[in-house]
């Protein structure tokens, strides 16, 4: 099957939403690796760069990094860090492309001494288990995996990825291929191991997140935490679902993915689109009444569990918010409100789901049934 040049023509409302989280995800991730205590590199691996911009001059995702680094140039300066930024793509002529485009964007920027930058024309697997094996094995890295297809992260690459130590990356997946011709031998071959009935069963809009769920059968026995959280997209023509998988065996960079796409979508954090049909669900039905939308059912998911005495404190409750793909504020709202209604109670001012508290202070809070 031929590669698509989607770079030959301008992005699509799409492929906007995925470069948008990617950079906004970013913007997250850098400063915690420029303020914290680490003493190998910060890395960028943009492993299918393209050739800078679309048809009508939009950026790509190199230029973005670009943009990014600039936004933080202050603060790469005191600490004295650069920023190591490795851009690869197939094709020659992008390549020749984008290193026009980049030297014409460091030099408005005037980030000489902020980024060391290496250009690459390989094959992705060349990059990742043999080019730049070094590198990753020695640095704070982040890897834009912003691919035509399903073939290049198979179960080998996966598992080779979430093996590196302080490593997320970040995929892009035609779940709708997958779906659509699961049953065929050249599918089979790349994910031998994916439920081909399951995902031929599974409705269009809800896919990406099926295919993120296979995804798991590749993880190691020997990584027992990690953050594996899709993001559909629903391209222009309201037919085919796509999306971004954002893999991390950190809890602070599960947290600060999940903060990117909420703000993405506030209305379920999950899609470009109303996946879980949540507006319907703010009218009432007849005989049902009201149906909880995603948001709701996971408060009520967390009010019962404290009330159950299944979570007992905050560290309990922040675990649970992650694991269900939501963000503190959601957990916060809920366990407040509970405060309100004199079900529950603790000593402090607010909850404290939150990661500084939980993870980096290790401060528990206890919170407290009502007796009545």
């Amino acid at each position: 099957m031929p590669i698509k040049n989607i770079f030959d023509k301008p992005f699509d409302e799409g492929t906007q939403v995925k470069l948008e989280i990617f950079q906004k995800y970013f913007e997250e991730w850098l400063p915690t690796f420029i303020m914290g205590n680490f003493k190998i590199p910060i890395q960028v691996f943009d492993l299918f760069a393209g050739s800078g911009y679309d048809k009508n001059n939009i950026p790509d995702s190199p230029l973005r990094i670009l943009e990014t680094i600039n936004k933080h140039r202050r603060n790469l300066a005191q600490k004295a860090k650069q920023v190591f930024l490795f851009l690869n793509d197939a094709d020659q002529n992008k390549i020749e492309q984008l290193k026009i485009n980049v030297a014409q964007k460091v030099k408005e920027f005037s980030l000489k001494s902020l980024v060391v930058i290496k250009f690459s024309s390989c094959s992705f697997k060349e990059c990742l288990l043999s080019n730049y094996i070094k590198e990753l094995n020695n640095g704070c890295n982040l890897i834009f995996i912003d691919q035509n297809g399903f073939k290049e992260v198979d179960e080998l690459i996966f598992n080779h990825l979430i093996n590196l130590d302080i490593t997320e990356f970040l995929f892009f997946i035609s779940s709708s291929y997958i779906h659509r011709f699961i049953e065929q031998d050249e599918v089979k071959k790349y994910h031998p191991k994916f439920d081909s009935d399951k995902i031929k069963h599974t409705p269009r809009k809800q896919i990406h997140n099926v295919i993120c769920d296979e995804y798991s059968k590749y993880v190691p026995a020997n990584i027992k935490s990690y953050g594996l959280i899709p993001f559909s997209i629903m391209k222009n023509d309201k037919n085919n679902v796509y999306g971004l998988i954002f893999v991390s065996k950190h809890i602070r960079g599960a947290d600060k993915f999940l903060h990117t796409v909420w703000k993405e979508n506030a209305l379920n954090g999950n899609a470009n689109y109303d996946i879980d049909k949540d507006l319907q669900k703010n009218q009432l039905h007849l005989f049902e009444g009201k149906k909880l939308t995603k948001k709701e059912s996971f408060q009520n998911n967390l009010r019962n569990l404290i009330l159950d005495g299944n979570i007992k404190n905050n560290f309990g409750a922040y675990l649970f918010t992650l694991n269900q793909g939501h963000i503190s504020s959601h957990a916060n709202e809920e366990i407040k409100r509970m405060k309100k209604e004199n079900l529950i109670t603790f000593e402090s001012p607010s909850s404290l789901v939150n990661y500084d508290k939980v993870i980096k202070e290790n401060k528990i809070l206890e919170y407290k049934l009502v007796k009545k």
